[in-house]
């Protein structure tokens, strides 16, 4: 039989009086009356550490899709209008202001001339017709690219689609005149009527020439794929004769509805009207990209 040796009670009050005295020595270190307090290294400066959970996808405004990354991005970069704190709504930014036309379809934005990057450099207009038209292209393949699509000819850019030009008269095919076809009704976005009267009310901005195109009738537009088009093509035998003969033009960046009016005005022509387009403003896809820094280092910008 074990015998086990009794222990008295005044050597378990000593190993109590040391445990305490541990702990409490322990929780005295680390409380300091500092700025500072965590058990790692502090950092060099005044310095904000953000604990976001997951891993980053990226932090380039126009890659991610997650909320993780949003928090960060939407910390980090400044777009046309901020989120309201308490209603969400958007608010401006580095957009002081902005209008809308009669139906919605056009929207004006006027940048605050104080603007600056963060070397210092101005922030125009410019620097968000360049971003708009990074976050659809093609090349990027943006997943949130679709936030853009009401943005005219975006969607058509963004899915490698081409016009179709006459070359003889240099004319191009447009889409009322094939609306309701077998093949056409989902090719091209609904083009809209837009008397003058619904571009004098309420936006300021100077009329352009580029102005003028955006609210000319709606292009027809077909797949770039040979394939995909002849696909397409096959089912309407009147878009295929009509396209027989015809110059498939690329649709460009340069043709989407940004336009930057002057260095602080910036204009957003849409296929239709949508009157909620405003409140994607905030979103992070639609937050400045840095050209200079993108040109720079390509894809390990960030």
């Amino acid at each position: 039989m074990k015998v086990v040796p009794k222990v008295s009670s005044p050597v378990y009050l000593i190993v109590a009086l040391v445990a305490v005295s541990i702990t409490v020595a322990g929780c005295s270190s680390s409380a300091k009356n500092e700025v500072y307090f965590g058990s790692t290294t502090p950092p060099a400066r005044n310095i904000f550490r953000y604990v976001t959970g997951d891993e980053p996808q990226s932090l380039d405004p126009q890659i991610p899709t997650g909320q993780p990354e949003g928090r960060i991005i939407m910390a980090l970069f400044d777009g046309l209008a901020e989120y309201d704190p308490k209603t969400t709504q958007p608010i401006p930014a580095i957009a002081e202001s902005w209008e809308a036309n009669n139906d919605s379809s056009e929207f004006v934005f006027h940048l605050r001339q104080n603007a600056r990057w963060s070397n210092g450099d101005p922030i125009t207009a410019n620097d968000f017709v360049y971003t708009f038209r990074r976050g659809v292209s093609p090349e990027l393949a943006s997943q949130n690219a679709s936030l853009a699509d009401y943005i005219k000819y975006a969607e058509a850019y963004t899915k490698h689609r081409v016009f179709v030009q006459d070359t003889a008269n240099g004319q191009f095919q447009l889409a009322k005149d094939f609306a309701g076809g077998p093949s056409t009704a989902a090719l091209s976005q609904t083009p809209l009527k837009f008397p003058d009267e619904e571009y004098k009310s309420g936006v300021t901005a100077t009329d352009t020439a580029f102005h003028h195109l955006m609210h000319s009738p709606e292009r027809l537009t077909l797949p770039k794929d040979e394939t995909a088009r002849n696909k397409t093509l096959a089912k309407d035998p009147r878009l295929q004769a009509a396209v027989t003969g015809k110059t498939f033009v690329d649709v460009k960046p340069e043709d989407i509805g940004v336009e930057a009016v002057d260095d602080y005005t910036l204009r957003v022509t849409l296929s239709q009207s949508a009157p909620y387009f405003l409140t994607l403003m905030p979103h992070w896809f639609f937050r400045l990209a840095p050209r200079k820094i993108i040109e720079k280092y390509g894809d390990q910008w960030t």
